[in-house]
């Protein structure tokens, strides 16, 4: 099956609004106590691959946070991917880009 066709209409109608909402940032923290720079370099890899990203940045006083910014950038895909290949991921944040406003 579709995995969009499967979605409810308002998640759906949420995506949507979202993906118009460009450019935005994700803002990604890994919750591992030992933050090296091996995982930080894949997250990166990963982030760099997908679709709309732009640019990639670390952040944090622990250097855990990956901001991603970009436009049509699929948040959830991203974290996902990241959660599978990394570890432990939580979107901080989605919105608009602070810069550009």
């Amino acid at each position: 099956m579709d995995g969009k066709r499967c979605l409810p209409k308002a998640i759906r109608i949420v995506i949507y609004v979202l993906k118009l909402m460009m450019p935005y940032e994700i803002i990604w923290k890994n919750k591992r106590s030992i933050s090296t720079a091996k995982i930080r370099i894949k997250a990166m890899k990963i982030a760099v691959a997908s679709p709309g990203v732009v640019s990639v940045a670390i952040q944090g006083e622990e250097k855990n946070q990956l901001v991603v910014t970009g436009e049509g950038i699929d948040a959830v895909n991203l974290t996902k991917l990241i959660r599978q290949n990394v570890g432990f991921a939580e979107v901080l944040s989605l919105g608009p880009n602070e810069e550009n406003n």
